[in-house]
């Protein structure tokens, strides 16, 4: 019999809130107990979660620089100056660079450029020759997105070359901050804009908003309609689930907005790429954002050319965005198998220190692939629980991708082990670093050491339950109502429920998976555990649930399933 994966820690709120709020709310009081957990224990706060309404989100205006940078902008326009959008290779990167284009192309008649370096012949960042190129191309206004915070050299350059920045990113700000024309980020010293977990694109967005307001007052749009810059929260949504940024906030409105109009996009490139992925456009959902769509977009940048993915985003050919998708599924298919390759190896690698595995992981090899690094890094992070580094060789030094637990902050605790490096940046979840070969040891020791110091060494952690549920409690309509506390990912976690002691007849599906149609007959249910398979034996008797319920639409036809976490046998 396979045991649980980690204790289970049920929490129990005070019962009389929980039924004050689930009156008041109309909401089943699973539904109400897990608003409680998360802090929404009054119905003006619960509500105000639920609704995640967009017209209250912060001004503008409150981004530091934010008025200035689209007072530069309209002053770009009316005098015809060309504007360069200089993008990163990541969903966020690209999407941000799209939205950029195709707000100024579709809402004001502009044409922008657009530059996304290579990931392997370039780096992530500004770099000092394709500033030069663009300036010799005439460039005259540079925008950055999720990148330039740190770029105090590389801004110098820019602006001596007659280039005005304007620096949109969300990564840590370096000190002393580059000089740029204006600079877009919420971490800023001295931003007071509540909301400091944007991804890059949402900082984008934000320009946008302030670039209409900006030349509305001005007169630009009179007799014409206005820009409409919620046209583009598609990408938004996508850039922002796809860096993993929390969706709480701002973010969960501009996600949740987002994949409402997802579902019926008019970009033909997100149509193919679903296509090519396998998605129902109607039934769009985060986890298609951060597991499907994402990674493909990615994979273009990680095996090849991220312009690609710019292109996709960007194109109104039919035919090429058909073929653009096709050639990213093929990227996706090939950055799949080298992924698994090194994840195998770093696994092994790992496993083979025994008790010695040290608090956080630095691991080195010039055989791994530079494209995703990153991607093992969060594999090994879900393994291990232990912030980790990967390190790839380039044939002149060592560049990784770093991903780490919740609580821990990369960015802070590589600043604390910079002696030992070349470059580094990134923020609290994920950062990037470049270092030389006969640093990598010592780095790791630092790195490791740094980790224990903050956090200890981590032990296996039980797995929070937010709610207990009877199985006849979970029909379409109560689903529905969980579903309005998504969308779900980074720091809003979907909701796991326990439902006690159930019967099922339970079937392997294919290798590694498992399925139990669940009695009572009243209410059927379905309930699916992916790589469960182990646990078929302990499901001949009545089994307690460790679930996601998700209300799915097949063939026309609504009905609840029932996503498992774990089970095991029903306490007596």
């Amino acid at each position: 019999m396979t045991a649980p994966t980690a204790p289970w820690r049920v929490s129990a709120p005070d019962a009389s809130l929980v039924s004050h709020l689930s009156a008041h709310l109309g909401v089943p009081l699973f539904v109400s107990q897990i608003l409680v957990q998360r802090g929404l224990d009054t119905p003006d706060a619960a509500r105000r979660f639920l609704s995640a309404d967009l017209r209250e989100m912060p001004a503008p205006s409150r981004l530091l620089d934010c008025e200035r940078a689209a007072r530069r902008l309209m002053r770009a326009i009316d005098r015809r100056e060309r504007i360069v959008v200089y993008g990163d290779y990541d969903v966020d990167g690209v999407t941000s660079t799209a939205l950029l284009q195709l707000f100024f192309r579709n809402e004001l008649g502009v044409s922008i450029g657009a530059y996304i370096p290579h990931r392997m012949r370039e780096g992530y960042g500004l770099n000092l020759q394709a500033i030069s190129r663009l300036a010799a191309e005439g460039a005259q206004v540079l925008l950055t997105v999720d990148n330039g915070s740190a770029a105090v050299e590389e801004v110098a350059h820019a602006q001596a070359l007659g280039m005005d920045v304007v620096i949109i990113d969300h990564h840590q700000v370096s000190q002393p901050e580059p000089a740029a024309h204006a600079h877009l980020n919420p971490h800023r010293p001295g931003c007071d804009f509540p909301e400091k977990v944007l991804a890059a694109v949402g900082v984008a967005f934000y320009l946008t908003v302030e670039l209409r307001r900006v030349m509305r007052e001005a007169g630009r749009f009179e007799g014409r309609e206005q820009p409409r810059p919620d046209r583009y929260l598609d990408l938004v949504a996508l850039g922002t689930v796809a860096d993993v940024a929390p969706l709480t906030g701002v973010n969960r409105a501009l996600v949740r907005q987002g994949i409402d109009l997802l579902r019926r996009t008019p970009r033909l490139g997100l149509r193919a790429l679903m296509d090519a992925a396998r998605i129902d456009h109607g039934a769009v959902s985060p986890r298609d954002l951060g597991f499907k769509l994402g990674p493909r977009i990615n994979a273009a940048g990680r095996m090849d050319d991220a312009t690609q993915g710019l292109r996709l985003l960007t194109t109104e050919d039919a035919e090429e965005a058909v073929r653009l998708a096709a050639a990213m599924e093929a990227q996706n298919d090939e950055r799949r198998l080298v992924e698994q390759s090194i994840t195998v190896a770093a696994t092994e690698r790992v496993e083979r220190m025994g008790l010695d595995v040290p608090a956080g992981l630095v691991l080195a090899d010039e055989g791994w692939h530079p494209g995703v690094v990153g991607i093992v890094a969060a594999r090994l992070v879900d393994r291990f629980q232990r912030p980790t580094i990967m390190l790839a060789w380039d044939g002149v030094h060592f560049k990784g991708s770093a991903r780490s637990i919740r609580g821990f902050h990369l960015k802070h605790a590589l600043d604390a082990c910079s002696e030992h490096l070349e470059r580094w940046g990134g923020h609290a979840a994920a950062a990037g670093v470049t270092l030389r070969r006969e640093n990598v040891d010592a780095f790791a020791r630092a790195f490791a050491e740094v980790v224990e110091d903050r956090c200890g060494v981590p032990d296996a952690a039980a797995t929070p339950v937010d709610a207990v549920a009877h199985l006849s409690d979970l029909d379409s309509a109560a689903v529905g109502h969980l579903e309005r506390l998504g969308p779900f990912g980074e720091q809003n976690p979907a909701p796991v429920l326990l439902v006690r002691a159930v019967h099922g007849r339970s079937r392997r599906v294919g290798e590694t998976h498992l399925k139990l149609d669940l009695s009572p007959a009243d209410v059927p249910r379905e309930a699916l555990g992916w790589g469960m398979a182990e646990s078929l034996p302990m499901c001949d008797g009545p089994v307690d649930l460790l679930c996601t319920p998700e209300v799915e639409t097949f063939r026309g036809r609504r009905r609840v399933v029932l996503r498992l976490r774990d089970l095991r046998p029903a306490a007596t």
